[in-house]
C-alpha cells in the first residue's frame, strides 16, 4: 500500500483494517465521519480507514452481561432498535446528538472515541457503568469506560493500532435522568451535562458529568457522599442534601474555560444541574 499520498481504504473486516492502520500509522480510523468534519483542522489529512463495511461493528444485542452496541451502530439506528428503548439514557443521549441528518450517519463509537467532553454518549454511559471493547492483534479486550477515555486523552496514539467494536451497558433497575446546557439549547455540543443512576434497591447513586475536564468523567467524590449520606429506605431526601451532594461533585471537577463557557460558570452549573437530576430520580421513585 502506497503511503505517497492521503489514503481512502473502506475495510471489510478488523483485520484488514488492522492491516491497513499498521502499514499507515497517520491514517484516521472513521466511520460516519461526522465529528472529524466538524472537528478538521486546515492540515492536509493523512488518510482515512473507513470502518462503515465491517457488519460486525454494527450489531446491538441482549447478553448475558448487558445490552451491547456495535461501534458502527449510526445514533439514528440505535434509537430505532426496539432493544434500545428500555435503555433510557441511551435514548437521551441519542436525542440530544446534533441533528437528524447528522444522526444517520455519526455512530455511537465515534461519539466515543474522540473523548471530547462536550459529546452526549460518554456521561450517560458512565452513569450506567459501561465497558468498551477494543480489537488488537492481541484480540478483543473490555475496557472500562471511564479507563478508556483517560488513556485517550493522555495519549494521541497507542503503541498498537486498535479498533473500538462496541459498547456493553449493564442491565439496571432504578431512575435514569439526563440534562444538558447547549449554546441557545440547541443541537450542538453540551457545554455542560448530568447523565444519573439511582438505584434505590441497591443504594446506589452514580453521576456522569460532560464539560467538567478533559473528558467525560465520573463523579465520584459526590457517588461516595450520596451512598452514605442518602436513607434509600425512606420517603423523602432533604432538599439540603442533595444540594450538598451537587456542591461535591462541583468542588472536585475539573471544567475548562473556553469561548462557549468559563470554568466557574461550567461549575457552578455541574452543582446546580446534579442537584436537580437527584431531586427528580428520588421523586420518580417514591
Amino acid at each position: 500500500m502506497s503511503n505517497s499520498g492521503p489514503l481512502f481504504l473502506p475495510a471489510t473486516s478488523l483485520d484488514e483494517a488492522l492491516a491497513a492502520k499498521e502499514a499507515n500509522s497517520a491514517a484516521t480510523f472513521i466511520a460516519g465521519g461526522t465529528s472529524l468534519i466538524a472537528d478538521r483542522d486546515a492540515r492536509e489529512p493523512a488518510g482515512y480507514i473507513s470502518l462503515r463495511r465491517i457488519r460486525a461493528l454494527q450489531e446491538i444485542e441482549r447478553r448475558t452481561d448487558g445490552l451491547f452496541v456495535g461501534a458502527g451502530c449510526t445514533i439514528a439506528a440505535l434509537l430505532r432498535d426496539p432493544l434500545v428503548a428500555s435503555a433510557s439514557l441511551l435514548v437521551e443521549a441519542g436525542r440530544a446528538t446534533a441533528t437528524r441528518q447528522v444522526r444517520s450517519r455519526a455512530t455511537i463509537g465515534g461519539n466515543i472515541a474522540v473523548a471530547l467532553p462536550d459529546r452526549s454518549f460518554g456521561p450517560c454511559l458512565l452513569a450506567l457503568e459501561a465497558s468498551v471493547h477494543v480489537h488488537s492483534r492481541e484480540g478483543l479486550r473490555a475496557i472500562p469506560l471511564e479507563l478508556y477515555l483517560n488513556d485517550r486523552v493522555k495519549a494521541a496514539e497507542t503503541t498498537a493500532p486498535e479498533i473500538l467494536v462496541g459498547v456493553t451497558v449493564p442491565y439496571t433497575g432504578g431512575r435514569h435522568h439526563y440534562s444538558r446546557i447547549a449554546a441557545d439549547n440547541g443541537g450542538g455540543y453540551a457545554t455542560v451535562s448530568v447523565a444519573l443512576l439511582l438505584d434505590r434497591e441497591r443504594h446506589v447513586v452514580r453521576i456522569g458529568l460532560g464539560g467538567a475536564g478533559p473528558t467525560a468523567c465520573r463523579a465520584h467524590e459526590a457517588e461516595a457522599f450520596a451512598a452514605e449520606a442518602l436513607d434509600c429506605k425512606g420517603g423523602s431526601t432533604p432538599p439540603s442534601l442533595a444540594a450538598k451532594i451537587g456542591e461535591i461533585a462541583a468542588q472536585h471537577c475539573d471544567p475548562p474555560t473556553d469561548l462557549s463557557a468559563s470554568s466557574a460558570y461550567r461549575r457552578h452549573a455541574v452543582g446546580v444541574m446534579v442537584r436537580r437530576a437527584l431531586e427528580e430520580a428520588w421523586e420518580a421513585t417514591r
